[in-house]
């Protein structure tokens, strides 16, 4: 084994020694409290109506090793179709003593996935540019703030970062190597990403576009048989789609089925007798997304709320929500590319290329939320921004930087993973130093203020004596699973219950949404904390709260 490959589980363990610190200081974030409940759902019940909001893979693998903690499955009578805030809050509350650890064992698997995805990194960058590449590809993911904290969660945001990776892997293995294997693993390949995520669906106009150029560019040995498997990968997804939903397909034709969205709606009056071949809840799914980009949300932008989305977002919240490090090193390789003229062709394109239109689709879609939608575009950016280390016995033709070049990228992961230790174990909550300690006040929501400072703030309350709180909460968990006694803040005067108060983030800056209370959620709410500018918060737990002493 060569010396990079030595360095390389020692860079993974690294990544592994910034994960595992999260996982236990985080609570149980606002989106977990979905996906743990619907995997467990899945593999006890094989229902797949009941949380249609994403596929049920990366969903399952997250509820495996729950599922040898005996959770308590809610009554059938609950299961109803779409009824996943239903699911959640009961399944929360009947294994409330044991949640919080049920949360913490799911959130392994994160970090294992996410070990596949360094390594896979490695792997990809060590055959474009040479292992010296490889090695500072993976180290850029492995501090990368947003990846150590996701990989510390059970999300889809990792999984679909992993799966669209090995969809790119296999592509690029059926154009080197046309053959029936390469088709197969392309087709599973596929599958598995449409089992994680509706997003997937992105990667045919990726793929068709890629294996144009490649036929233009006279990559193609065998063209007409690569063109046929990506038919076949698209069929054969489909399969393997109808499989992960246990068979659940009735053909029903959409005049007959129900729908909320408007799009869906009109292909309905358009297409009454169409019938597809995708799973009931899969149809289901596509059509919740789609009502929600057609309704009014809020977007909050340097220090202003909106109801639309905002081509401006993510461009904005990038510049102070990913490491200066990573910033500099990809504005560094797109300077040599541009003096060097180093066109490496095809191989960057399968890295630009995917990585260029997750962008863009961000951009265009009511995606206003955070930036953790285009974690799956940063493996390829680490691969690509990796070429300032090529090495001329990689592949024939390729462009070398020359020293100088190693020596700052090199430099500048190390700033980056500064940065990231800086953060730990809050690394949900990163800016880097541009946002000048009050990133909240530029982007919110999932960039800061998750519902993951639950066991921070309760901390806080045994440091300070504090046996009851008022409590602004923006999540999904009910505090007292986590032993907080509060009071639920909803605006107006705090009563004397309490002298003090604590109040996420997200409520903070004036944000809508539903408030969990021992009695059930509220209607959406949006709390004045206008008069409360001139009050110093006694403390920041988790970095998405602010605590008040009141008297």
């Amino acid at each position: 084994m060569t010396r990079a490959r030595w360095a390389a589980p020692l860079i993974l363990a690294l990544h592994a020694a910034l994960v595992i610190p999260g996982i236990f200081a985080n609570s149980s974030t606002f989106d977990e409290n979905f996906h743990l409940p619907a995997g467990v759902i899945y593999l006890a019940r094989g229902y797949t109506h009941v949380s249609i909001a994403q596929p049920p893979l990366a969903r399952a693998l997250y509820a495996l090793p729950v599922m040898a903690m005996r959770p308590v499955v809610p009554p059938d009578s609950l299961l109803r179709i779409g009824a996943e805030r239903t699911l959640a809050e009961s399944f929360v509350r009947l294994n409330a003593s044991r949640y919080p650890r049920m949360v913490i064992v799911a959130r392994f698997v994160g970090l294992a996935l996410s070990l596949l995805l360094g390594w896979l990194i490695f792997r990809m960058a060590s055959g474009i540019y040479g292992e010296a590449a490889g090695l500072l590809a993976l180290a850029a993911w492995a501090v990368f703030p947003d990846a150590v904290a996701q990989a510390g969660l059970a999300g889809m945001d990792l999984p679909t970062a992993l799966s669209f990776l090995i969809v790119m892997i296999a592509f690029r293995a059926l154009v080197r190597r046309p053959g029936i294997v390469t088709m197969l693993q392309l087709t599973l390949a596929f599958g598995v990403a449409l089992l994680t995520r509706f997003s997937a669906l992105q990667l045919i106009p990726i793929l068709a576009a890629l294996t144009v150029a490649a036929r233009l560019g006279g990559r193609l040995q065998r063209p007409q048989f690569v063109f046929l498997s990506l038919v076949v990968a698209a069929v054969g997804g489909v399969l393997l789609l109808d499989l992960g939903y246990l068979g659940q397909v009735s053909f029903l034709p959409l005049g007959h089925r129900m729908a909320v969205s408007q799009a869906l709606i009109g292909w309905k009056h358009r297409l009454p007798w169409l019938r597809l071949p995708l799973p009931d809840a899969y149809i289901a799914g596509l059509d919740y997304l789609r009502s929600i980009t057609e309704t009014k949300k809020a977007v909050f932008l340097l220090g202003t709320s909106f109801d639309h989305s905002l081509v401006q977002y993510f461009p904005i919240a990038l510049a102070f929500k990913w490491p200066l490090g990573l910033l500099a090193l990809i504005l560094a390789r797109l300077w040599f590319a541009f003096r060097a003229r180093a066109r490496n062709g095809w191989d960057e394109a399968c890295l630009l290329v995917p990585a260029g239109a997750m962008l863009l689709i961000a951009m265009a879609s009511d995606l206003d939320y955070g930036v953790r939608y285009l974690l799956p575009a940063v493996p390829f950016l680490c691969v690509w921004a990796s070429g300032l280390m090529a090495r001329a016995s990689a592949r024939p033709g390729l462009r070398v930087p020359s020293p100088h070049w190693a020596r700052m990228a090199v430099a500048l992961v190390a700033v980056e993973a500064a940065e990231c230790a800086f953060a730990t174990p809050w690394q949900l909550a990163f800016f880097n130093v541009l946002a000048g300690g009050h990133g909240d006040r530029i982007v919110n929501d999932s960039n800061v203020d998750w519902g993951q400072g639950l066991i921070a703030l309760r901390s806080e309350m045994k440091r300070r004596g504090i046996r009851r709180i008022h409590l602004a909460y923006h999540g999904t968990t009910d505090p007292a699973i986590y032993g907080i006694d509060y009071l639920p803040f909803t605006g107006g005067a705090a009563g004397k219950e309490s002298d003090w108060l604590a109040a996420s983030s997200y409520y903070f800056v004036g944000l809508p949404q539903r408030m969990i209370t021992p009695e059930g959620d509220t209607p959406f709410l949006a709390i004045d904390f206008s008069t409360w500018s001139t009050l110093t918060p006694v403390a920041r737990p988790a970095r998405c709260m602010y605590l008040f002493r009141l008297r």
